[in-house]
């Protein structure tokens, strides 16, 4: 990851300011009300999963060892599972009724072959 704002310490303080949620938030909110399991990868500082997580499980993944600092010591993000790992290839050896991407989080794969990659593991992730 080559953004200084994802990976720089000092600078990752600025990460929600720069995604603060919004009606995307909200309506990713009550999109999940009904499960009970939810992987969000590409979880960022943590803001939607630690919303999410007073009840349900939650899985946040992120490549971001800044960024997910900041995830584990958010309001809430002591209920929820983090896991430094990049969307395309990590395996969790579980399964989640909704797995979300929001914000930017998709278009950061730019090649077919990394897209293809992340929905690999959407699909090995999602469902019973």
């Amino acid at each position: 990851m080559s953004d200084r704002l994802y990976s720089d310490p000092d600078l990752v303080q600025f990460y929600d300011i720069e995604n603060e949620g919004g009606v995307d938030f909200d309506y990713c909110v009550g999109f999940a009300k009904d499960a009970g399991s939810v992987l969000d990868l590409g979880c960022g500082t943590g803001q939607l999963a630690a919303a999410l997580a007073d009840r349900r499980s939650v899985t946040g993944v992120d490549p971001a060892p800044a960024i997910l600092d900041i995830a584990r010591r958010r309001s809430g993000g002591q209920r929820v599972d983090w896991v430094e790992a990049d969307a395309r290839n990590v395996r969790l050896g579980r399964r989640f009724d909704l797995v979300l991407l929001t914000g930017h989080a998709f278009q950061v794969f730019l090649t077919p072959e990394d897209r293809q990659a992340v929905l690999a593991t959407i699909a090995a992730h999602l469902g019973a």
